[in-house]
């Protein structure tokens, strides 16, 4: 890093009352990096229907019931 560079960096951390030691400091950066913040992903989850409850129902296999309920439930979303 050139000198200018470490000039214009600001703290992201600020002691505003106290006077914390070296390893008190280190302690809050290591908790305050373990707890993450970094980028979020926004994307909406994968649609994935594995387990819904409407596929646990133990009807027959022939059954109309079984065809109905559970392509009703699987068109619906």
């Amino acid at each position: 890093m050139s000198e200018n560079e470490t000039a214009a960096h600001e703290p992201h951390i600020q002691v505003v009352k106290g006077n914390p030691t070296a390893e008190e400091l280190a302690a809050l950066i290591g908790v305050l990096s373990a707890a993450g913040g970094g980028p979020v992903d926004t994307t909406p989850p994968a649609r994935d229907l594995w387990g819904h409850p409407v596929d646990k129902l133990r009807y027959q296999v022939h059954s109309w019931q079984r065809v109905t309920l559970l392509e009703r439930t699987h068109m619906r979303h």
